[in-house]
């Protein structure tokens, strides 16, 4: 296949930083920390674009805090112009040239996502008949944490020939490797852990918040991808690329889906299935990535769960349940979006409505 070259010169213009900073815009909620980059925006495109063009440019440190939402989780906020920045690689060298994804991977990719999914998998259901259908569910060990540096840039290196746009990408890759961030993420751990140990609440409960706290990984050097950059969630994708083709092509699996590090194998025949399993687990192996205990062989007609949802095969129905854990956390997002963002509050309203709208599907709909 031939390699990509000499795009950066073509692509490092005025035109498509504005662009991407007219989607970045749309996706920040606090338009009050917008306000001074969009008053001056053609002086900050500019600045950006100059050290883009004379490839000088650094990413800062990242802004690191802890998620405790549903469950304890590191996250890595970038400045604007990094942000900015990430999206330029995403929309103007990534999403253009890495177009080798097979069609059932459906993770960060325009028209596919959890819809995408759920199509997907009402569709293969149908199509294996119902009847004693085997679901292999495989979900991989702290992914984004175990993502090696070297054998990720070794399959950017044979689909990319410019220098410029591989030095780029590189930057965000070895990102991780910085020693701040292990300091700031075991700063963080220790002051929940002592904020946890001042609260009124039963021994129990502290317990399994403090040994979640304590479970969160550091980065080693030469592996991991920061979580919640978009660069990142694009190539954690694109990192078992080869795993897809060797799922699709070399075990012939026809009804194959992955969200993610989340990976979904339908059939009718346990056997296989289990095969499957082991030998996926031996690949997976050799780009150093570990098969979570969660993982799993389920029967369709005893139910499995799925991107949200629990899927069930009962008198030739497929039923479809919403996860209830989930509608606090919706409640609370609606009421922080309707409070700072009314637009996206009326969007998400629209798509939250649809989740529900989808439980307890039969399954005619889809035949």
């Amino acid at each position: 296949m031939k390699r990509v070259n000499n795009i950066y010169n073509n692509i490092v213009t005025y035109s498509n930083i504005s662009d991407v900073f007219s989607i970045l815009i749309k996706n920040i909620n606090n338009k009050k920390y917008l306000y001074n980059y969009i008053k001056y925006k053609n002086c900050f495109i500019m600045d950006i674009l100059e050290r883009l063009y004379n490839n000088n440019y650094i990413f800062s440190k990242y802004n690191i805090f802890l998620i405790k939402d549903k469950k304890y989780r590191i996250i890595m906020s970038e400045c604007i112009s990094d942000k900015l920045v990430n999206y330029f690689i995403s929309y103007y060298i990534l999403i253009l040239n890495l177009g080798c994804l097979i069609d059932s991977t459906v993770a960060t990719r325009k028209n596919k996502g959890c819809e995408y999914a759920y199509k997907l998998f009402n569709k293969y259901i149908c199509k294996l008949c119902i009847n004693n259908i085997y679901v292999l569910k495989i979900d991989i060990k702290k992914y984004f944490y175990n993502i090696n540096h070297d054998k990720l840039k070794n399959m950017l290196e044979k689909k990319f020939k410019d220098k410029e746009c591989l030095n780029l990408i590189y930057q965000v890759i070895d990102s991780t490797d910085s020693s701040y961030i292990n300091d700031e993420i075991t700063s963080i751990v220790n002051k929940e852990i002592d904020r946890l140990n001042k609260l009124n609440i039963s021994n129990k409960e502290k317990n399994i918040k403090i040994e979640e706290l304590k479970s969160i990984p550091l980065y080693k050097n030469g592996i991991g991808l920061s979580i919640g950059c978009l660069t990142n969630q694009i190539l954690a994708n694109f990192y078992l690329h080869d795993i897809d083709i060797y799922i699709k092509e070399k075990l012939k699996c026809k009804y194959y889906i992955r969200y993610m590090d989340d990976l979904v194998l339908l059939n009718k025949d346990k056997g296989k299935l289990n095969r499957w399993f082991k030998d996926i687990e031996s690949k997976l192996n050799n780009i150093d990535l570990e098969i979570n205990h969660k993982s799993n062989i389920y029967r369709l007609n005893i139910g499995v769960s799925f991107l949200g949802y629990t899927y069930k095969v009962n008198n030739n129905k497929i039923i479809i349940k919403y996860n209830k854990k989930t509608i606090s956390k919706i409640n609370r997002r609606l009421k922080y979006l309707k409070k700072y963002n009314y637009n996206k509050y009326i969007l998400s309203l629209n798509s939250y409505k649809g989740y529900f709208k989808r439980s307890n599907t039969k399954l005619k709909r889809y035949l």
